[in-house]
């Protein structure tokens, strides 16, 4: 899992603006961030993913 203890302010203010579905995505990931544009790269791979969803909302 992510260890958003180890994120720096920057990701953390990034992180904390992020839809909910997007941060779950994140702390279920096996992944680690070790900068914003890891994260960032992270964030929108999950949401070009999320457009090909037939439900808007799960």
């Amino acid at each position: 899992m992510a260890n958003k203890q180890q994120f720096s302010q920057e990701m953390k203010n990034y992180y904390d603006s992020l839809p909910a579905f997007i941060q779950e995505s994140i702390s279920q990931s096996t992944s680690s961030f070790n900068n914003l544009d890891e994260l960032r790269a992270f964030a929108e791979k999950v949401r070009g993913n999320r457009k090909g969803d037939s439900c808007g909302h799960c």
